[in-house]
């Protein structure tokens, strides 16, 4: 029954993200500074707020974000832990991992963000994968005014399409967040991937 209820809610979530990528208009692709080479290697900590029009059809909108989320985390090293303040232009995000093995993240925008997409702000988190594989993300859809600590936490996780898990010190993971501004036509996204670091790091 439980498995029945978070699949339930995966579903609900992927359905949210293609909406809101329809409902924006827009294709995510890199606005900001980026070194040469960035789209053959992607960074560990990026992100990029939306520039071009994308497919009416939910479905192909859904995969674009998917597809870029899968890339992120297929093809970066996680060299760095998920522990202290990861600062971006969309968004700074601090991690600590508690004594009892939860990674908590805390999750504010910049005040380009805040200027650019107004308020309040949706953020989701419709992708994130563990050591290779897509597990249902552990953060479902927020909004709040601009100014508010998004923050959400990880422990135990199910695997997309079935099978669960628990993180362990030394996974790597990748976090995809997905920003829906109150400005029309306005979102953005934001993703890390990192290593899990031992218990009771900050």
């Amino acid at each position: 029954m439980a498995t029945t209820h978070v699949q339930g809610e995966h579903l609900v979530l992927k359905k949210t993200i293609a909406a809101t990528a329809v409902a924006c208009g827009a294709l995510l692709t890199t606005t900001l500074a980026a070194p040469a080479g960035a789209a053959e290697a992607p960074a560990d900590n990026g992100g990029a707020y939306l520039s071009r029009p994308v497919p009416k059809d939910p479905a192909e909108a859904a995969n674009l974000a998917r597809e870029r989320a899968e890339t992120v985390h297929l093809r970066t090293p996680a060299n760095k832990l998920c522990t202290g303040t990861w600062k971006h232009a969309v968004s700074t995000v601090t991690f600590q991992r508690a004594h009892g093995g939860t990674l908590a993240w805390g999750f504010k925008l910049s005040h380009t963000s805040r200027a650019n997409l107004g308020s309040p702000v949706v953020v989701s988190m419709p992708y994130a994968y563990v050591n290779g594989k897509s597990v249902n993300p552990p953060y479902s859809p927020h909004t709040a005014v601009n100014t508010y600590n998004f923050h959400g936490s990880m422990k135990k996780y199910q695997y997309t399409g079935g099978g669960s898990g628990t993180i362990a010190t030394g996974n790597k993971v990748t976090f995809y967040w997905f920003l829906k501004g109150a400005k029309p036509n306005t979102a953005a996204d934001r993703y890390i991937t990192c290593k899990v670091p031992k218990p009771g790091s900050a």
